[in-house]
């Protein structure tokens, strides 16, 4: 399996583990100018943008480590245009689920 299959893998246990915990998907790799949101979902009357990051080893640090601040910067303008077009009033949080070595691990409320 190759890293783009990987990634595509990881995504869909993602919103499998999401759909389990009672978000409703209501996107998947969303593109939009200045890059892409891997899963958009809403968790009662809350808008959830969710960061999906994976490693396999340690050699380059944790899943949750590969979500930075240059990271976090991009998925904060990515969200707000969605916001301001699809839902400007609504609340609005990020979560990131990482893959350990396999073992899938939801963060609510990962960074503001």
């Amino acid at each position: 399996m190759n890293r783009a299959e990987r990634g595509r893998a990881a995504e869909e246990v993602a919103a499998a583990l999401l759909e389990a915990h009672g978000y409703r998907i209501v996107g998947r790799n969303v593109r939009l100018p200045g890059g892409e949101i891997d899963i958009i979902a809403r968790e009662g009357d809350t808008v959830v943008f969710v960061e999906v990051k994976a490693r396999a080893g340690g050699t380059f640090g944790s899943a949750v480590q590969a979500v930075d601040a240059r990271k976090r910067a991009t998925l904060r303008a990515i969200a707000s245009d969605w916001l301001q077009i699809a839902a400007p009033r609504a609340k609005a949080r990020f979560d990131v689920v990482t893959f350990d070595r396999g073992r899938a691990r939801l963060h609510r409320g990962a960074f503001g």
